[in-house]
């Protein structure tokens, strides 16, 4: 089963689980989708389409995440787990929002539907329709152009992260870096402390970088946080 791993961004310079065969079902909603979870239990979502990325829009450490085809297993850590933003290979982006209950769902199957707005900026919907437009490499749109390019945010021995453009919107500023290995094997895109309350969504375009100097040495990495 292949791990998500996620990245937790150190930016102070930036303002096995057998599961029953019972299952919830979810089709054609109009919103973001509740998911029922308990701490210390797995909770299977099925998805019409196979998983292309998953996005955590809080504490990244809150819950624990891996994907298999088209399933998203999730196991919160904490009694307030970061809600999840699931994105298929289809295009179709799923908004999940996770609450604690003792009667947690064991296995939800989620039909295709068009979701409404839970955060807004601008004009953009949500926060996983900006989160998309980066992903994609697309300027985001009716954004303002910040100054700090090629700043240096982080540089140790293993690695170096690098801001490459940063976006003021209507409540929201967004930022592309660069994670570039410094080391002579490969390593897993990092970082191992939250020190951002106002993380909204954090993706990279790969999970682990290949040995200094060799191809996929570098990879884009993609930050939303709130003003």
């Amino acid at each position: 089963m292949k791990r998500i791993i996620f990245l937790i961004l150190l930016l102070a310079g930036l303002s096995s689980c057998v599961l029953p065969a019972s299952a919830s079902n979810f089709k054609d909603q109009g919103k973001p989708i509740d998911i029922q979870v308990e701490v210390g239990k797995v909770t299977e979502v099925v998805f019409p389409a196979k998983v292309a990325k998953v996005v955590k829009g809080g504490a990244v450490d809150s819950v624990l995440v891996e994907v298999l085809d088209n399933s998203v297993y999730m196991l919160p850590k904490t009694d307030d787990p970061s809600d999840i933003f699931v994105m298929t290979t289809s295009g179709n982006s799923y908004p999940l929002n996770l609450h604690i209950s003792r009667e947690h769902d064991i296995k939800v199957q989620i039909g295709s539907f068009n979701h409404q707005p839970k955060f807004s900026a601008g004009v953009y919907g949500d926060v996983m329709d900006l989160m998309k437009d980066l992903l994609l490499q697309k300027e985001p749109a009716g954004a303002t152009a910040l100054p700090g390019g090629n700043q240096v945010l982080l540089a140790n021995r293993q690695i170096q992260l690098k801001v490459d453009k940063a976006y003021e919107l209507a409540g929201w500023k967004a930022y592309v870096l660069t994670a570039r290995n410094l080391m002579n094997n490969a390593v897993i895109i990092p970082i191992e402390q939250m020190t951002l309350p106002n993380l909204l969504a954090v993706s990279s375009d790969q999970d682990m970088l290949a040995a200094k100097g060799q191809q996929g040495d570098a990879a884009k990495v993609y930050v939303i946080m709130s003003k």
